[in-house]
């Protein structure tokens, strides 16, 4: 009931609910003095909303772990890598206890989980041969991790200069209305929110907002919960509170959205009510991205066209000094000069990758009909895996997620995600498509189709 530093497996830390004690870990005041320290790891359980482990410095907030997802806690996906030395844990909320726990699955392996004395969670095993403990794992110690790192209706991400990012929908209070020059700017709607008519923009890979206050019914699914956001004119946002089996249970913010941050592959869904204008507007910057870019390589291919005669006049010169008649040489440069400069605007015509219409899709990028692919929806993709469910996950590399799905006629696919800030830009993916288009064996995946646009590349086999 007292766990001091040290918890065991079995030992349960969080609260009996028949007896009140709320078991949480204390740090020694350093390394060799046992007394109580500054720091604290404790969970908290609200009123209204989800509970939610912290960690204490001094009286004050250092960490979240955020809410409990089913899997793991929304702040600390990094803990799935104990099954790796054959540790499980769970959290477990019932009559008789809400609080954390973990065990070891091989006989005779001896593991610990303690708060050292700097604040720092740590998980040992026991090295029999060695007569001497392990670290496997550490709490991470990213900008990001610290609590409130960035200001309400921003998040922290580790993989943007800066690392505070306002949410869509959101701009710095800052005069110049430039980009989050520093942790303490703060973010404000660019327009306010009218209650009936606005939409919804979807973060993925999050750490969930702080939930105290928050409207949680674990009865329901995501489709009642937007329902009930909609309904709820003080309703910011929502998101599931599980994430298995393709996401159950519901929660709502009322209040602003606060220390949040995203994962490179890890996290979950959140959905931030906007304004239906903002909603637009982000469609609008998108288009007018495009439009930039056309007239960029438009300039850059006529300029291309004034160098091929320079360089063709130069040359005809040579030519005429040797007596070689250059008429069909002429006519060659030219129709190549122009053909070049009618695909570079025929793709632009298209949008990113050679895709038409409002959704980018890499189908058309070439006129060779050994790869002509068919067209793959997002929302069909998203159907046949669960929305991408984490039980549908068959593994992730470099690149991204691969899920495994079936399409609505029952052929099983298997769809690769890649990561919102993969390495892998559009010329890799648009290669690896025709490499595989290409490559046709009984022994190699067929590439059924693809899809791209400014959130994500997907390729389905």
């Amino acid at each position: 009931d007292y766990p001091t530093d040290t918890l065991l497996p079995h030992m349960k830390l969080g609260l009996n609910v028949k007896t009140k004690n709320n078991r949480f870990l204390t740090s020694w005041k350093n390394s060799y003095d046992p007394s109580s320290g500054s720091f604290s790891y404790k969970l908290e359980i609200p009123r209204h909303g989800l509970p939610e482990f912290l960690m204490w410095r001094s009286g004050g907030p250092a960490f979240r772990s955020g809410p409990w997802d089913g899997i793991r806690f929304s702040g600390i996906p990094e803990m799935e890598r104990w099954k790796f030395v054959n540790i499980v844990y769970n959290f477990t909320e019932n009559k008789e206890d809400i609080a954390f726990t973990f065990r070891v699955t091989t006989p005779d392996v001896y593991a610990k989980l303690t708060m050292r004395f700097d604040g720092f969670l740590e998980l040992s095993t026991w090295d029999p041969e060695m007569l001497e403990w392990n670290v496997f794992w550490v709490t991470s110690t990213s900008d990001c991790d610290i609590y409130m790192g960035c200001t309400p209706y921003s998040f922290c991400d580790m993989n943007t200069t800066p690392k505070c990012n306002c949410i869509k929908g959101f701009e710095p209070s800052n005069p110049q209305g430039g980009a989050m020059n520093n942790t303490s700017t703060e973010c404000v709607r660019k327009t306010q929110l009218n209650c009936k008519g606005d939409g919804f923009y979807w973060l993925r890979n999050m750490k969930l907002p702080e939930t105290s206050g928050a409207i949680v019914d674990k009865r329901i699914g995501l489709k009642e919960c937007e329902e009930r956001c909609i309904e709820n004119c003080n309703c910011t946002a929502f998101a599931n509170t599980n994430i298995q089996d393709g996401g159950s249970g519901c929660v709502l913010w009322t209040r602003e959205l606060a220390d949040i941050r995203r994962y490179v592959d890890a996290g979950q869904d959140l959905y931030v009510r906007l304004a239906a204008v903002d909603l637009v507007t982000e469609n609008g910057n998108n288009n007018s991205r495009k439009t930039r870019t056309i007239i960029g390589l438009s300039v850059g291919a006529t300029a291309l066209i004034v160098l091929s005669f320079t360089i063709f006049f130069f040359w005809r010169k040579h030519k005429q000094a040797r007596g070689i008649a250059l008429y069909t040489d002429l006519v060659f440069s030219i129709l190549t000069s122009f053909s070049f400069l009618f695909c570079l605007l025929l793709c632009l015509n298209k949008t990113e990758c050679g895709q038409t219409g409002g959704r980018l899709n890499l189908l058309d990028t070439t006129d060779d009909d050994d790869l002509k692919l068919p067209l793959m929806e997002y929302d069909v993709v998203a159907m046949a895996t669960n929305d991408f469910s984490i039980s549908n996950k068959l593994g992730e590399g470099g690149f991204g997620t691969v899920y495994k799905g079936r399409l609505i006629d029952g052929e099983e696919i298997a769809v690769k995600k890649l990561s919102d800030v993969s390495t892998q830009g559009t010329n890799e993916f648009r290669t690896e498509m025709i490499l595989i288009a290409k490559l046709q064996h009984i022994n190699l995946v067929r590439l059924l189709g693809c899809f791209a646009d400014e959130d994500d590349k997907i390729l389905v086999y």
